[in-house]
């Protein structure tokens, strides 16, 4: 068995179609299906059902995934050890983001680090709370920046810093000119907010109902950028966190009391494992970074 016929494996695993992962390996779709079927010979079993034109991963595929997976995350692992030998002139570092810190907290610490070690080749994941601690126990992920603290237990927590929700509003609102609302007179705005599989908006429905009050959603939208964009372009509000809000400045921003809604973000790393030196080392410039403050 080698580690490219690992490789082979779970890029078509994640992709499910032969030509695209040979698109994403750079081989050819003759090399990918030789290398894969090698290896299911090696195995004695079938990993991908044949779909049409299409793959899907076996019952057998989907138990030797998570084994891969942590397989070559050792072997990078062991190359991180070397890069550590060697000042970090090499390897690769893979860091799973909640979408508001990926677009606010995230690009200072990634351009100092490719700067200081342009070795080392930094992947920055768009993930969710809950797949960036899936990621981190799994070993696709060096360490996450999310939620602090964890929901699982093996996942260990290191407070970050706090920022708080606000309302935000257009310029032409009625609210535009308030400096400050509080949560129950909510009842009266009407709001487009993030869907309720995001724990911001579980923390928003969990302050409202803590008031007694009942809110007028009209819109649901999976981002924080398209909830701004709908603030420009309309009558309606919307509640996001502070720094998002500070990176649009044609908006105003309004502070939310009674209660104050203040979430806490956190570095995640997989409780009890070895942390390299490039984790280290970004995680000491996310908490130096001037956006902290």
């Amino acid at each position: 068995m080698e580690i490219r016929q690992l490789r082979y494996f779970l890029d078509i695993a994640q992709t499910e179609h032969l030509t695209q992962s040979a698109q994403n390996l750079f081989v050819t779709q003759s090399t990918l299906s030789h290398g894969l079927r090698l290896l299911e010979q090696e195995l004695g079993v079938t990993l991908f059902d044949r779909l049409g034109r299409g793959l899907k991963l076996s019952q057998a595929g989907a138990e030797f995934r998570a084994y891969a997976t942590r397989a070559l995350k050792e072997v990078e692992s062991g190359r991180m050890a070397l890069a550590d030998l060697n000042g970090l002139r090499s390897g690769r570092l893979t860091v799973g983001a909640f979408p508001t810190f990926l677009n606010t907290v995230v690009p200072a610490t990634v351009a100092a680090f490719s700067k200081a070690y342009p070795g080392v080749r930094v992947e920055v994941r768009d993930l969710r709370a809950g797949p960036i601690e899936e990621q981190l126990l799994s070993g696709e992920l060096d360490l996450g920046i999310a939620f602090h603290p964890a929901t699982r237990e093996d996942i260990e927590t290191e407070p970050l810093f706090d920022e708080r929700l606000l309302l935000v509003v257009g310029p032409m609102h009625p609210l535009a000119g308030r400096r400050s609302i509080a949560m129950k007179a909510l009842a009266r705005v009407p709001l487009a907010l993030l869907p309720r599989t995001f724990a911001t908006r579980r923390m928003i429905d969990e302050a409202l109902r803590s008031v007694g009050t009942a809110v007028e959603i009209r819109v649901e939208m999976d981002s924080v950028e398209s909830l701004l964009g709908v603030c420009r372009h309309g009558e309606l509000a919307s509640i996001v966190p502070e720094r998002a809000a500070s990176q649009a400045p044609d908006l105003h921003a309004v502070v939310l009391t009674a209660p104050t809604l203040v979430r806490h973000a956190g570095i995640l790393w997989r409780r009890g494992a070895s942390r390299n030196a490039a984790a280290r080392e970004f995680a000491a410039l996310l908490r130096a970074s001037p956006i902290q403050e």
